[in-house]
């Protein structure tokens, strides 16, 4: 997968706000995306970003469990962005397993979670020496380099 590096700042610009757990700061970075396409693509790289980081935790495609397991502990700990663990349950469900988000998963809380679940990942499943960033570059680095 070829990272479009205009697409991947405002995605890496969107998480840092997540990150910071700034709900105001977020909804402004995504009012602020250039057009539909720069953030439908933005939204789909992040996607794209949550899919990876989950089978790089995993060590491999996660199981349902371990899917809840990765649910419950983002809603406890994202609270400031009101995830359910069962909204985050079915967001990365779907995602997983490539079904459509329309009929379990409303749009903005698709765009929403893609951004606050990338972000948790990012956050608290870096290695020790490491900062959220460099492990969002190893994983890009995995995407891109998995064509």
């Amino acid at each position: 997968m070829k990272i479009n590096s205009s697409v991947e700042a405002a995605m890496r610009t969107t998480i840092h706000a997540a990150v910071q757990r700034d709900f105001a700061k977020l909804d402004d970075r995504l009012r602020t995306l250039k057009d539909d396409d720069t953030a439908a693509a933005t939204v789909e790289l992040a996607l794209a970003l949550v899919g990876f980081l989950m089978v790089d935790i995993h060590q491999g495609r996660p199981s349902d469990d371990q899917i809840s397991a990765v649910a419950e502990e983002v809603a406890e700990a994202e609270s400031w962005a009101q995830p359910t663990s069962r909204e985050v349950a079915d967001f990365l469900m779907r995602l997983m397993r490539g079904e459509p988000f329309t009929a379990a998963v409303p749009s903005e809380n698709v765009i929403i979670l893609a951004f606050v679940v990338a972000a948790n990942l990012l956050s608290s499943c870096r290695r020790d020496d490491e900062k959220w960033w460099d492990y969002l570059d190893r994983v890009e680095a995995l995407m891109e380099a998995a064509g």
